[in-house]
């Protein structure tokens, strides 16, 4: 009886094979497809924290719950208790105004996990009562993420703010190293003892923050995950600041680069290594470089799709010099879409083998297809003629400047008392009576029309647009570009898919993954822009992942100027010349 019980079992002893016995792998991998799929319909783990983010108490009678996670901003979450809950009363009457509370939601309660759950800071309690006299108390959070826009990216980080030899931070490297090193030492510089001491010299209040315990790393509130520098691929760029919040100080590089910022909610009783490089470089030895406290630990992880050919850090910087050649050249010169994608098709990065390849994770068209809803959007109405100007260059006004004031001197000198041949008493000094009056007159402006569009647009196009600048310099050329690039004709898509149809969120796709989807017979590639999961008593858990942000994109020729503007700075602080040392 129990063998014939425990052959029906399939996988009981061991997998099986495909080959000895097909239908029974397939009837296993099918089990185990749906058993991954079905645990993220479990009701969360939502739990809530204290200021120092040690655990208060499990919720569990939620009336509703949803939470988001946005690849490039601050997620949120929203929980609704019923106003006779205990901790109803608890988190609006036993909680100080100014003291913090967290939160913190596991979809899958079955596997807690600090790769899976979403943790922030319950930002606003809303005590509402509704028409039927039911009370509800409703709390809202931002996710830890938001740390990021409120830590700075000091000039000097290891000195105090009175004192600043270096102007501006500068760290050249691969996009995941700098970030990770540059937000470590400003940690430091808030969380070590005795650096905290010294960056707070004349600001008593900060001399012990974090207490004695902060001379250990492990135990900081905010840590930042391993990054191996040696096989960091990300694409090399060059994190400049000076007291700019960090997030504002790498919004444009992560983006130029694919790279995600992450904020994970790690808890000591959390079985997986928050330092997954630093485990597969040292194995069991990274456990030592687990944190000693529940804290928050920031990843930066790259999601851009490029694989280099060597596998190493070298990588970052073939595919800086391929991404900027392909900015420059291949977008402006001859702009090629062979699949129709509205994305124009790389050409040097496929030459030197960092091209993107195509995800692994697809959405095709059919009657099953895991897409929810997509939608396909084209942008019409572009502007013929882009102006700039308001200002005439530099030179051009002192020429202006010197030939005007040389003729009033020389007229001064040439100006005699009636009747004699001496110069008139007075007469020195007239070219000072011009004081640029006649300034911002010559090549004040310029403008360029488009002729593609003059030919394509028909007599009703719109005509011109105009933003303040200088004329006939090399700025002005990028302005035009940039306005020429803004009021275009372009395509843009978004689209949302369903949890296991086939593939499973936070098990197939993460968070900032590139996923494919067809719509009309056209593959269309992305990052996963948001993840979104709700449920109320009326309604079961969903989830929402949203591809793409329906925006328009930047400018090709704008970011492959910030990589050379990156690369001259470089050099111009190598020489000395940069304004890091004043």
């Amino acid at each position: 009886m129990g063998g014939n019980l425990q052959s029906a079992l399939i996988g009981a002893l061991a997998a099986p094979l495909p080959a000895s016995d097909p239908m029974a792998a397939y009837r296993y991998l099918s089990g185990r497809r749906d058993i991954i799929a079905g645990a993220g319909k479990q009701r969360p783990l939502i739990r809530l924290q204290d200021k120092n983010l040690e655990h208060l108490a499990v919720i569990g009678s939620e009336v509703s719950c949803s939470m988001e996670e946005v690849a490039t901003e601050s997620g949120s979450a929203t929980v609704v208790l019923r106003g006779g809950d205990y901790l109803a009363d608890f988190v609006r009457k036993a909680v100080r105004l100014d003291e913090d509370l967290h939160l913190s939601i596991d979809p899958i309660p079955s596997k807690p996990s600090w790769k899976t759950r979403w943790g922030g800071k319950i930002t606003r309690i809303n005590a509402k009562r509704n028409s039927s006299g039911i009370h509800t108390v409703e709390l809202q959070a931002t996710s830890n993420r938001e740390h990021l826009k409120t830590l700075l990216v000091g000039a000097t980080p290891v000195s105090p703010p009175e004192f600043q030899p270096l102007k501006m931070w500068f760290l050249p490297g691969n996009t995941r190293t700098i970030c990770a090193a540059t937000l470590a030492i400003n940690l430091a510089r808030l969380f070590s003892q005795p650096l905290s001491f010294i960056t707070n010299i004349l600001n008593p209040a900060g001399w012990f923050q974090g207490g004695i315990s902060n001379i250990d790393p492990l135990s900081w509130p905010l840590q930042v995950q391993f990054v191996n520098p040696l096989l960091d691929q990300s694409r090399t760029s060059m994190l400049m600041g000076s007291w700019t919040d960090f997030h504002s100080a790498t919004a444009e590089l992560l983006r130029d680069a694919g790279v995600i910022a992450r904020a994970y909610t790690f808890f000591t009783e959390d079985e997986e290594n928050p330092h997954p490089e630093l485990e597969a470089l040292a194995g069991g030895v990274a456990d030592l470089a687990r944190p000693h406290r529940n804290c928050v630990v920031f990843a930066f992880e790259d999601k851009s799709g490029y694989e280099g050919p060597t596998g190493t850090a070298i990588d970052g910087v073939i595919n800086l010099f391929a991404s900027t050649a392909d900015d420059l050249i291949t977008e402006t010169v001859f702009p090629i879409d062979t699949d129709d994608d509205g994305e124009v098709d790389p050409l040097f990065r496929r030459i030197l083998g960092v091209a993107p390849k195509k995800p692994w994770a697809i959405f095709w068209e059919s009657q099953h297809s895991g897409i929810v809803d997509s939608g396909y959007y084209q942008h019409k109405g572009p502007v013929l003629t882009a102006m700039t100007g308001g200002h005439s260059p530099r030179i051009v006004n002192e020429l202006q400047t010197f030939g005007i004031r040389y003729g009033l001197a020389k007229l001064s000198e040439v100006i005699p008392l009636p009747g004699t041949a001496t110069q008139a008493p007075g007469s020195n000094g007239l070219e000072n009576l011009y004081q640029g009056q006649f300034d911002d007159m010559l090549f004040a402006h310029m403008r360029f029309t488009d002729p593609k569009r003059r030919a394509m647009t028909g007599d009703l196009a719109y005509q011109e647009l105009y933003e303040r600048g200088t004329a006939y310099v090399a700025s002005a050329l990028l302005v035009l570009r940039q306005l020429n690039w803004k009021r275009r004709a372009y395509r843009s898509f978004k689209t949302s898919i369903r949890n296991g149809a086939p593939y499973v969120i936070n098990e197939d796709i993460l968070l900032g993954d590139r996923v494919g989807f067809e719509q009309d017979g056209i593959l269309y590639v992305d990052q996963v822009f948001a993840i979104k999961y709700e449920y109320d008593r009326s309604r079961p858990v969903t989830y929402s992942v949203s591809v793409g942000d329906d925006r328009k994109e930047d400018d090709p020729l704008s970011q492959g100027l910030r990589a050379l503007q990156g690369v001259a700075s470089m050099v111009s602080m190598a020489l000395g010349n940069g304004s890091v040392l004043g």
